[in-house]
C-alpha cells in the first residue's frame, strides 16, 4: 500500500475527519474510532511507514517521548489503573493497518481486554542455552 491509499495518511492529510488528541510535525495522536476500551488512542508518524522495521530512528525516538506522554494522558482521563501501550509489525504480529501506529489502551483489573501470557507461561524457564544461543543470532542480525 501506498502512502495515497493509505486510511492513515489520509487522516494526517485531513481527507478523514478524526478526534485529534494531539499532533505536531512528526506525528499525531487520535482517537481510535474502534476502541477496545474507552479512551483508546492512536499515535502515528506523519511519514509514511510500514512499521517499526522501516521507521527512521529520528521519527521513533520523538515517538516515544510523545508515547509517554499520551499514555499519561490516557491513564488520567480514563480513570484506568494502567495503559498498554503496543505495535503489532507485520500481519503475522497482528498488523491491520500498514502504517505505523501505537495503541495506547486504557486498562484495569477485571476488564475483557488484554495482553496475557498462556497459562503456565512463568511453570517452565527457558533452557538457558537456548537463549544464549537466540540472544546471539538476535545480536548478530542486528
Amino acid at each position: 500500500m501506498n502512502s495515497e491509499n493509505c486510511i492513515f495518511c489520509k487522516i494526517t492529510r485531513g481527507e478523514i475527519p478524526s478526534s485529534v488528541v494531539f499532533e505536531d510535525d512528526i506525528c499525531m495522536a487520535f482517537m481510535d474510532v474502534f476502541p477496545i476500551t474507552p479512551g483508546h488512542c492512536l499515535l502515528i508518524p506523519k511519514k509514511h511507514f510500514v512499521n517499526l522495521l522501516d521507521v527512521d530512528q529520528d521519527v521513533v525516538a520523538h515517538m516515544a517521548k510523545r508515547l509517554t506522554e499520551l499514555a499519561r494522558g490516557v491513564k488520567t482521563a480514563s480513570g484506568a489503573e494502567g495503559v498498554l501501550a503496543v505495535v503489532a509489525n507485520g500481519e503475522g504480529a497482528g498488523q491491520e493497518v500498514p502504517h505505523l501506529h501505537f495503541h495506547a489502551i486504557p486498562r484495569s483489573k477485571g476488564s475483557d481486554f488484554g495482553f496475557r501470557f498462556p497459562p503456565g507461561y512463568h511453570e517452565s524457564m527457558a533452557d538457558r542455552t537456548e537463549l544464549d544461543s537466540m540472544a546471539e543470532s538476535i545480536r548478530e542480525s542486528i
